[in-house]
């Protein structure tokens, strides 16, 4: 085992044992499982050299350093395309815990030696311990913990197949990390979501740029509201709408509802014409309201269908999971008049009537119910969504638990403020 911060400023010593340079860099290129280290950078008073890993021999304890040949002898290392710096583009740098799910800081790399002698990249540590070592503290503090009987502090390796590198931002330098997300878009939204909240700003952008659209859409709506505000505000506005339109309408609702005016209404102007006025329509209610928890997106047939039409119908619509929970029956002039669950349709033969076993007696809400109705009517009815009608009982739209569950949580554990009609209309 080698850290890296072992290496750098090490004197290596030429084949006759004289002083021949110092180690500045470690140059490692892509390898499966693991990168490879493959060269060295060496300053030497007449400049720099990238020497191959072997044609340097490192100690045992990784305090003295040779090389196997003459220089004359050495051919030197030609940087290829996709090889990296681990104290330019790593040391120092953000990386991405997938497996814990958060953003630190590198403070030393651990290598690991082949039987080859070829050393590979196997992790970072971004713990105390880490930094101690590269400031050549972890002995003398080791001493004084064993003198005050205080435990030393823990590694807190972190395997490189769980590290997903963030892209580095310093003028003059050129990216040679190439990042693919591939590891975080495999992530669960909701960990994608934290992962954003404890971003900044430019790696953030980097992340919602690299993801596909529905996935930075579904990683977005779970992180904190200031998080979802600033991240559309710092992306190309274009893109800003493709995400809003991929959110649900509810969703993209409550993070332009936190928006300044001339954002909000650039963003909106971008998106299409469909989905603007579905958040439109939802901007224009009170939070505390159903109509401000509602969404109006839903699945809504007309009675005379039968159970296989109405399969066939919604695998060609393709609804959203949390939103096809129920099918809603309307008349003519959007009225609600009955409901089914998926059960009940599944279970249905496929030519019987929609009429035939569809619910009449149907729970609904007001677009003026208060949040404590709402959650009493879920409470009571035990049921994972609510339609939401107007006073002609025409279907508006419909609410779910998870949206109502949320709304209930103590303000320092909901990820937005409630959002007030009034507050909009004084910024429009």
């Amino acid at each position: 085992m080698v850290y890296v911060t072992q290496l750098i400023g090490k004197v290596v010593l030429d084949a006759e044992g004289e002083r021949f340079g110092k180690i500045a860099e470690v140059i490692v290129t892509p390898a499966e499982p693991l990168p490879l280290v493959a060269a060295y950078q060496v300053k030497t008073e007449d400049g720099a050299l990238f020497i191959p890993w072997d044609a340097v021999r490192i100690a045992p304890d990784a305090r003295e350093f040779t090389l196997a040949r003459p220089i004359s002898r050495i051919t030197p290392y030609q940087i290829k395309e996709h090889d990296f710096s681990l104290v330019r583009d790593v040391l120092d740098k953000q990386i991405v815990d997938v497996q814990d799910f958060r953003v630190v800081r590198v403070n030393d790399i651990r290598l690991e030696a082949l039987p080859s002698g070829q050393l590979v990249l196997f992790g970072v540590d971004p713990g105390v311990r880490g930094l101690l070592r590269r400031l050549g503290m972890e002995g003398a503090l080791g001493g004084l913990g064993r003198l005050l009987h205080l435990a030393p502090p823990q590694d807190q390796y972190i395997a490189w197949n769980d590290v997903e590198s963030l892209p580095t931002h310093n003028a003059g330098e050129p990216i040679r990390l190439k990042v693919s997300h591939e590891k975080l878009s495999k992530l669960h939204p909701a960990d994608i979501g934290e992962i954003l909240n404890q971003m900044d700003p430019a790696h953030r952008r980097e992340v919602l740029e690299t993801l596909d659209v529905e996935t930075a859409a579904e990683a977005l709506a779970e992180a904190d509201e200031d998080v979802q505000v600033t991240a559309l505000q710092h992306l190309d506005e274009e893109r800003a709408a493709d995400i809003l339109e991929e959110m649900g309408a509810d969703e993209a609702a409550d993070v332009l509802g936190d928006m300044d005016r001339r954002h909000r209404d650039d963003l909106l102007g971008r998106m299409d014409a469909e989905d603007r006025e579905e958040v439109r329509e939802l901007l224009e209610y009170h939070d505390e309201t159903a109509g401000g928890l509602m969404t109006n997106e839903y699945v809504a047939i007309r009675r005379d269908l039968t159970a296989q039409q109405t399969i066939d119908l919604l695998r060609e619509m393709e609804p959203e999971a949390e939103t096809i929970y129920y099918v809603y029956v309307v008349d003519e002039q959007e009225h609600l008049v009955g409901v089914i669950s998926l059960r009940d349709l599944i279970v249905a033969r496929p030519d019987t009537p929609i009429e035939g076993f569809m619910k009449t007696q149907v729970k609904s809400l007001r677009l003026d119910a208060s949040v404590e109705d709402v959650a009493r009517r879920f409470e009571r009815y035990k049921l994972l969504a609510l339609p939401v009608v107007d006073d002609d009982n025409v279907l508006q739209g419909i609410i779910t638990i998870d949206d109502t569950l949320e709304q209930l949580l103590p303000p320092d554990w909901r990820r937005r403020p409630r959002r007030h009609a009034e507050e909009l209309r004084q910024t429009s």
